[in-house]
């Protein structure tokens, strides 16, 4: 191999942000409680609490701009609707309108999501909505009596709309500075022939995990967009390792009743792990192994070398290659930053859209629990006969929105191996239309929305059938 020289600055740039991305990223961090206070202006409180410093920071935010005195963030979320308007009709007009009708339809679809955020804004602002937006605005029992607004906006929104820019704000630290590319030569031996994926993508698929799915879109798409992944790869990450954050699966946990029994541990490390299960089956078959390997137009290919000796050397000397070459890091986080409001203004508005039209489809109407009867053979292999029907429910109405199911298990009694189902195949699912579909379909990655619902439904029966499993075996009857 031959010996290249580096510049002081390069080996800095490598080990110092990414040991910084991993802190940010990795590494949870005990806070205690603490109140916001500006002067004689309280606020908001953030409760005690130990997590990863991404959290940290989007629960800060959370508490400084919504759940305190200063109620700022639906007006944010409204803002960034209105740039997904003026994207769709003079920034990017041609993207939506002039390539697919499936895009087009999307776009009439956010349009409508804004006009939902628009009544929004009236009604938590000024205290008033029209007569016709009652349904809106009037509580639902399915939803803890919540309206549908509300729970739109406190439990979805504004969530996304902080958690989004506050990762992509620290995302280049783990993408862009040698971190990926160095872990991705050590694991490149296992994820090419397991997952048929480049090494790089274990760190992606760990950090979104961690982190948010939104942190796993915007690096595959960065990575697309750079040559170093083709569509196929892109795509697969996308879909199949970008799931919801921990702070999903904290709320799955505590609405199942899995925290308060004392399995968090249990439940975190076996949803991982049916994750990868599910998605080494999913890359198998139809539509993922029929997606080409090709590069985004224009793109000349980097591909990851075949390496099979002096693994550790070939790491750290492409590692090194990337951060000698790379811009500054305030410029790639204004890329970076760029990229993700264009995402974000798609994640408002389709998800204002989206969500609405599945709590409205599983509340008034049958449809939700005709698709789950789909699912009703594979769930009876491990859920009691008179739970059985509640848990296909709750199977099919996780493509609409993750916490829903978990909602229904919430009151009353429930055997464990429901409770655990409705914790653990919202997450391995992966795919819902609330905020997922949107923010994916918001990159320039090519997944078309045809292919993400057979996903679904390959991966919801796949999880079934192998949680079922888990679940006999952890929950003995």
């Amino acid at each position: 191999m031959e010996k290249t020289t580096y510049k002081w600055s390069a080996y800095l740039k490598f080990v110092a942000f990414s040991l910084l991305g991993i802190f940010v990223f990795f590494i949870n961090v005990p806070f205690p409680g603490y109140e916001i206070q500006l002067g004689i202006w309280k606020w908001g409180a953030v409760p005690a609490q130990s997590n990863v410093m991404v959290s940290h920071l989007t629960n800060f935010l959370k508490a400084a701009l919504f759940t305190g005195n200063f109620k700022a963030m639906p007006l944010i979320v409204w803002g960034i609707g209105v740039y997904s308007i003026v994207d769709l009709f003079v920034l990017r007009p041609d993207k939506f309108w002039h390539t697919t009708k499936v895009a087009a339809v999307f776009a009439v679809f956010k349009i409508v999501g804004f006009g939902l955020l628009c009544f929004a804004m009236l009604e938590i602002y000024l205290g008033w909505h029209p007569g016709f937006m009652e349904w809106f605005f009037e509580p639902v029992p399915s939803l803890s009596d919540k309206s549908i607004c509300m729970f739109i906006m406190n439990s979805i929104l504004v969530t996304i709309s902080i958690s989004i820019p506050a990762a992509s704000l620290f995302l280049p630290l783990l993408v862009d500075y040698g971190l990926v590319d160095f872990v991705g030569v050590l694991v490149r031996p296992i994820m090419r022939p397991v997952f048929k994926l480049p090494g790089r993508a274990a760190v992606i698929m760990v950090s979104a995990f961690l982190g948010n799915f939104s942190v796993g879109h915007i690096a595959v798409n960065d990575q697309y967009k750079t040559g170093r992944m083709t569509e196929r790869e892109a795509v697969v990450i996308g879909t199949s390792f970008s799931t919801v954050s921990v702070g999903f699966l904290m709320a799955l946990a505590n609405n199942t009743g899995l925290n308060e029994r004392g399995y968090w541990n249990l439940y975190f490390w076996t949803a991982f792990l049916i994750t990868l299960l599910v998605s080494l089956i999913g890359v198998r078959i139809y539509p993922l192994r029929q997606i080409p390997d090709r590069c985004y137009p224009g793109v000349e290919a980097c591909p990851e070398p075949l390496i099979k000796k002096n693994i550790l050397k070939v790491a750290w000397k492409e590692a090194l290659d990337v951060a000698a070459n790379q811009d500054p890091l305030i410029s790639r986080i204004g890329y970076i930053m760029k990229e993700t409001i264009g995402v974000l203004g798609t994640v408002a508005s389709g998800t204002a859209f989206f969500a609405t039209a599945g709590v409205l489809l599983y509340t008034y109407t049958p449809i939700v629990k005709w698709v789950g009867y789909l699912f009703y053979p594979f769930m009876r292999i491990s859920i009691p006969k008179a739970e059985a029907v509640t848990a296909c429910t709750g199977a099919a109405v996780s493509f609409v929105e993750v916490t829903i199911p978990a909602l229904l298990v919430t009151v009353g009694e429930w055997s464990m191996r429901t409770r655990y189902m409705m914790a653990v195949i919202p997450v391995t699912s992966i795919i819902f239309l609330a905020s997922f579909v949107p923010c994916l379909m918001a990159t320039e990655v090519p997944v078309k929305f045809k292919d993400m619902v057979i996903i679904w439904v390959e991966r919801m029966l796949l999880s079934v059938l192998i949680t079922g499993i888990f679940a006999i075996i952890l929950f003995p009857a």
